[in-house]
């Protein structure tokens, strides 16, 4: 199936497209060609001949949509797979979604997948306004596997140096605190709750890096997916992506995720041990750290499914006080392909390169936390 976006019109149809390939940035022109349905039609997508669809697509899509309702064109989409599917339920698009056996008059403004959101606390923290400039600032790193630890500890050194700045570095377990974080490397989520509630500007990101999940169990369980209903769920962590994605992956299957027991063991690593000890049947896991394991452990989990969202990723967010700064450390994180210490250090991050990330790409991440999270 190629991956070059192409729209069809449907002979006989009037305003029924199919889409074709994949829908990323690049479609921008393409999708802007349909802006033109005039009001009060009906407009029906068939995604049968798609292939993936990535954040900046999401938000182009929404984009239109919007454009659409605003001149009541009833919106349609059809055969999409199941990560697609997925996705558009994820982002508050399934309202568009036209299911086997529907009219399209039955089309729900809400999605039948629809997991209960992590808690958190109902205040709204106040922006972190640090107004004074230390010599030191406090650089915090959530990780995406455990081999990464020396890796950061060097970068740490490097920016120090090229920056010319003493810079303290932590690993952090829980949402690190806004009150002495000035730069931050985080998950998702918590990349989100920061730039949200505290201010945080998101800068960069990995280079083709996406936040995957994988659902395992024990290599002798024999059972299907399908076969886990109400199963106790291990985790790291309920304020997560890893968990809200690891739900739809369930639901996507058949699986009832309401209904499971979840066991929250604060980190990856304790959470695979509660599953190998049989404390729990079955584990969700930020893929990267399952692809990160030692060959023993690798041989006592099996793999039940994964996603392919190419959706929500880490970002290198920095403090509003240094906001004036953030271009000195965009620069010097792009440079790192360039310099052969900067390759080392990525290859012990396992990072490709460092990239700007695009507007879209916010957009849609925040969205999802704005309606899980928030």
């Amino acid at each position: 199936m190629t991956t070059t976006f192409t729209i069809q019109p449907i002979t006989g149809k009037d305003y029924h497209y199919d889409f074709i390939g994949s829908i990323d940035a690049t479609c921008a022109e393409q999708l802007e060609s349909l802006s033109t349905v005039p009001p009060e039609s009906h407009v029906l997508l068939d995604f049968s001949q798609v292939e993936r669809v990535n954040s900046m697509g999401l938000s182009l899509l929404l984009k239109l949509f919007e454009q659409w309702e605003g001149k009541s064109i009833r919106v349609e989409v059809q055969h999409l797979n199941r990560m697609v599917n997925m996705l558009f339920k994820i982002t508050g698009l399934g309202r568009f979604v036209l299911t086997e056996g529907q009219t399209g008059d039955a089309v729900s403004g809400t999605s039948s997948v629809n997991p209960e959101p992590p808690r958190h606390s109902e205040h709204d923290a106040l922006i972190h306004t640090k107004t004074t400039t230390s010599d030191k600032l406090n650089f915090v790193a959530s990780l995406q596997s455990g081999q990464q630890l020396t890796g950061w500890y060097l970068l740490n050194t490097y920016l120090q140096r090229r920056l010319t700045r003493a810079i303290h570095f932590d690993q952090s377990v829980d949402t690190p605190d806004p009150s002495t974080t000035d730069l931050l490397f985080a998950k998702p989520f918590e990349a989100c709750l920061m730039i949200r509630k505290h201010g945080f500007i998101p800068v960069m990101r990995p280079i083709a890096e996406v936040d995957e999940v994988v659902i395992l169990t024990r290599a002798d369980d024999d059972r299907e997916l399908k076969d886990y209903a109400g199963v106790m769920v291990g985790t790291a962590t309920e304020g997560s992506f890893v968990y809200l994605l690891g739900r739809f992956l369930c639901d996507e299957n058949g699986l009832d995720s309401s209904k499971f027991t979840f066991e929250f063991s604060g980190n990856e690593i304790k959470a695979l041990q509660s599953l190998i000890r049989k404390k729990c049947d079955v584990l969700f896991m930020l893929k990267k750290t399952y692809e990160g394991l030692s060959s023993f452990s690798r041989s006592n989990v099996r793999k039940l499914d994964e996603s392919v969202t190419d959706f929500a990723c880490h970002l290198f967010c920095v403090a509003p006080h240094l906001k004036a700064e953030s271009q000195a450390f965009i620069d010097v994180l792009m440079a790192m392909e360039n310099d052969e210490q900067g390759k080392e250090i990525l290859k012990d991050i396992q990072i490709q390169g460092w990239t700007k990330p695009e507007e879209g790409e916010l957009k849609m991440l925040q969205m999802v936390y704005d309606k899980y999270v928030s």
